[in-house]
């Protein structure tokens, strides 16, 4: 998993060192599959492609463990982390990316729904693991638009003036606000000090 994580940027990188062990695995997982959907969609010039590789995923991951198909590092490490990640919240991150294969800018209502199931599937993974009953739908709602904004700023039509959501206090939910800072217009030492204070 150390090669997978060293795939990822460096905010998302910092966000799994904060990560309890127990689910680091699964949470670098996730945010590696997830920059791989991304990549999809980025290269994406005939929408049908993107499609057939996105659905292939979908596949993938609703197949029995044997059956998935062999050579793809990040299905094998899915394997690794058992039933920690629900089938239903990788589907929805295929979803969120399925969304988002149109040509031209984006309809505001499919960047919501992408928001909603792409930050579910990653912060709502994650604070059900943590089982503590905190609620992380507004952040990472907010995270999933903002992440586009830096992703793809061409393809956005509609303006960033939402009021910030309330980052999470903890050390175990660091993870989380590291990712969402990352996307704020901060800079790099400014999230560090975030990562090492919370503040």
């Amino acid at each position: 998993m150390n090669g997978i994580a060293s795939q990822l940027p460096p905010p998302s990188n910092l966000a799994v060192v904060y990560t309890p062990v127990v689910f680091r695995h699964a949470f670098t997982l996730l945010l590696q599959l997830d920059a791989r959907f991304t990549d999809v969609v980025r290269k994406a010039r005939e929408p049908m492609i993107a499609q057939i590789k996105l659905a292939w995923w979908r596949d993938a991951f609703a197949a029995e463990p044997a059956l998935r198909p062999k050579g793809e590092p990040l299905l094998q490490a899915l394997g690794a982390c058992g039933d920690v990640i629900s089938l239903s919240a990788l589907q929805d991150l295929v979803s969120a990316w399925e969304l988002l294969l149109g040509e031209g800018e984006w309809a505001a209502k499919d960047i919501e729904k992408h928001a909603a199931l792409r930050g579910g599937a990653i912060f709502g993974s994650y604070a059900a693991w943590l089982g503590e009953g905190c609620d992380v739908s507004a952040l990472s709602h907010q995270w999933a638009r903002d992440a586009l904004r830096v992703e793809f700023s061409s393809k956005l039509s509609v303006p960033n003036n939402q009021p910030l959501a309330a980052l999470p206090k903890g050390r175990k939910l660091r993870p989380l606000s590291i990712l969402a800072m990352s996307v704020r217009n901060v800079s790099g030492l400014r999230l560090i000090g975030h990562a090492l204070t919370g503040w």
